[in-house]
């Protein structure tokens, strides 16, 4: 029973359960709200979704070990709470299962799921050599929910569609903000490349301003889908998330990406509350 926290940990539960649920969000949005019929195949698909996500972060773990021994010491496989033989075991049954569930949706959303994980640990495989790469690749698969919410729900065609065009821009750019903000925290034990100090390692207080004007400049942008059919409810908080977005550029490093992190749920928060209290 002591091993269960650490396992759960290592699934990045914090990140996978928000990121799964707004995929289900995205599919409610894309279907103009007709699951009627389709709520236990879209719920499937996005445990599925999560299952990957979550064993994708498990090898993360593996293959950061060394490296969180400075960066991050108490996550599971760096403080030796759980062996790298066990965490692989786990990833393995996550992503079986997950790949499994997806395939009793469709055969499209098995190999869009199957495209999206491999790329997830392509990325744990790649990270640490692929230089500023690495934040844009987190954010394209930070915003591939949406084109997969789209393939589960066969289109976008509901009275908010037009807005799952705006979503994916601020999320892009935000995402890929939020990582380079994270490997700012983390620069120090990272590995160098070639032999030399990265560039976030040379140059941190550079890197640190344009993380922060790129998040504060795409902020406004979750203004935009009130125009595409969001409603009030949307609008009030919405910008509760601009502002923190904004805000995220001027408070110290660890504190931005809190309020990162809480402005990606609050818009999520917002489109769904949208929804809930003032339908379709």
């Amino acid at each position: 029973m002591s091993m269960i926290p650490s396992l759960l940990q290592l699934c990045r539960p914090w990140y996978t359960v928000p990121v799964s649920l707004t995929y289900l969000l995205t599919v409610y949005y894309a279907r103009g709200g007709a699951m009627s019929g389709r709520w236990s195949d879209d719920a499937i698909s996005s445990v599925a979704l999560a299952l990957v996500i979550a064993a994708a972060y498990v090898v993360n773990d593996i293959v950061d070990c060394d490296v969180d021994k400075i960066n991050a010491p108490w996550r599971p496989c760096a403080a030796q709470r759980v062996s790298t033989g066990a965490a692989a075991g786990l990833a393995i049954a996550l992503a079986v299962t997950g790949l499994t569930m997806a395939a009793t949706c469709s055969v499209r959303f098995l190999i869009a799921v199957s495209v999206i994980g491999g790329a997830m640990f392509a990325y744990d495989l790649l990270s640490k050599r692929i230089g500023p790469a690495k934040q844009v690749m987190v954010a394209v698969l930070m915003t591939s929910y949406y084109p997969l919410a789209i393939v589960q729900a066969s289109g976008a065609y509901g009275p908010r569609a037009a807005s799952l065009a705006v979503f994916p821009i601020w999320l892009l750019v935000t995402a890929w903000g939020y990582e380079l903000l994270k490997d700012l925290r983390d620069r120090m034990g990272d590995p160098p490349i070639n032999g030399r100090p990265t560039s976030l390692q040379r140059n941190p207080e550079k890197w640190r301003r344009l993380a922060g004007t790129a998040i504060a400049a795409a902020a406004p942008i979750l203004a935009l889908p009130v125009a595409f059919g969001c409603k009030w409810v949307y609008a009030v908080v919405a910008a509760i998330a601009i502002v923190l977005g904004v805000a995220a550029a001027f408070v110290p490093l660890r504190r931005a990406i809190v309020l990162v992190y809480m402005e990606c749920l609050v818009a999520a928060m917002a489109a769904g509350l949208d929804v809930m209290l003032l339908g379709v």
